[in-house]
């Protein structure tokens, strides 16, 4: 099997191998199809970009393991049980794992998705962080959470 993520040592030659192999018959899976991922020096190329190389180079589609797709959903029922809410940044990632779980959907936009981009699917409850998601939820505002919880922001 050829298993592809993020990879910030992927060399030309590395990609070569793993498209030899999946054009030999080797399994192709991918960790996640996210096309970007946020730091702290701004937004990079994701393991779904790597994921895309690799798929446009041999015209296979991967199983892809992450969110929100059917490994992932099985393995958080299986370990959770039922989920309420899900929370996170990104609506084809998270939202869709939210929808295929039958779980509400929250979406903090302080990482990939912006305080004004659209959002499909639609949340159930958005905020710019968790602590305001978190807040909202409690019917209290951000500092008595963190006042009461001990934290400091």
């Amino acid at each position: 099997a050829v298993v592809v993520g993020l990879d910030r040592g992927l060399t030309f030659d590395r990609l070569t191998r793993a498209c030899r192999a999946i054009s030999r018959g080797a399994k192709f899976l991918a960790t996640n199809d996210d096309a970007t991922y946020p730091t702290a020096l701004g937004t990079l190329p994701g393991g779904g970009a790597l994921v895309a190389a690799v798929e446009y180079a041999t015209r296979i589609h991967p199983i892809v393991a992450g969110k929100p797709y059917e490994p992932s959903v099985k393995l958080v029922m299986e370990v959770l049980g039922h989920v309420s809410v899900v929370v996170g940044d990104r609506p084809e990632t998270d939202g869709e794992l939210a929808r295929n779980l039958g779980a509400r959907f929250g979406i903090v936009r302080s990482g990939v998705t912006s305080s004004t981009a659209r959002v499909v699917p639609t949340p159930d409850r958005d905020g710019p962080d968790l602590l305001s998601l978190v807040a909202e939820a409690l019917g209290s505002t951000p500092q008595q959470v963190l006042s009461s919880s001990g934290l400091h922001s």
